[in-house]
């Protein structure tokens, strides 16, 4: 009796120990290399050194994605492709293109004394194999974004606005790339064939 009871309370204790253990998280299926951004004329440096901050911090987020194998891989392509195959992940150099960004002010809301900056974007997230540079997804996003600003806080407030708005469309994009990416094959043959039901 005391034996049984003796395991049951060892039992109790594992099961209460497993459950408040926190849950182990997901090892890394992509590797991703931010390749370059590309955009018109119009659109300055510093919206797409933040578009490229934004999506790198994006992908950073998501447990399936990795973006440090090392220095000594990184540097050296043949390395890197052997290193990725090692590690079981598939690479992928990524690229952003900003297909719009605009910028304007418009007057104050009713009863309000500030005017409104508002923010339209649209991009195009793309994703190339390592190392055979494949086309392998496209995701793309759009956002608006549309804030009061003061005169004082200009700069700020505009440089969070086009923040907001990319942080969004990025966001759309990379859901998107990610869903076509689960949709194909390793070898980047086309979308997953459905399992043969069995006779």
């Amino acid at each position: 009796m005391k034996g049984s009871l003796f395991a049951t309370s060892l039992m109790a204790v594992a099961m209460a120990a497993a459950a408040a253990a926190p849950a182990r998280a997901a090892d890394p299926k992509y590797y991703f290399k931010i390749k370059e951004v590309t955009a018109a004329p119009e659109v300055d440096a510093a919206v797409k050194a933040q578009a490229v901050e934004t999506l790198k911090a994006e992908l950073a987020s998501r447990p399936e994605w990795a973006s440090d194998i090392g220095p000594a891989a990184e540097a050296d392509p043949a390395a890197l492709a052997a290193e990725l195959t090692k590690r079981g992940l598939r690479g992928f150099e990524v690229t952003v293109r900003i297909e719009t960004f605009k910028k304007e002010m418009k007057e104050p809301r009713p009863g309000g004394r500030l005017k409104q900056l508002a923010i339209n974007t649209r991009l195009v997230v793309i994703g190339a194999t390592i190392p055979d540079a494949k086309m392998a997804f496209e995701g793309s996003g759009e956002a608006g974004v549309e804030a009061e600003v003061a005169e004082k806080r200009m700069e700020k407030d505009s440089a969070n606005a086009s923040k907001a708005a990319l942080k969004s469309a990025v966001k759309q994009a990379v859901d998107q790339a990610v869903v076509k990416l689960g949709a194909t094959t390793p070898s980047g043959g086309g979308p997953k064939k459905p399992a043969k039901k069995k006779a």
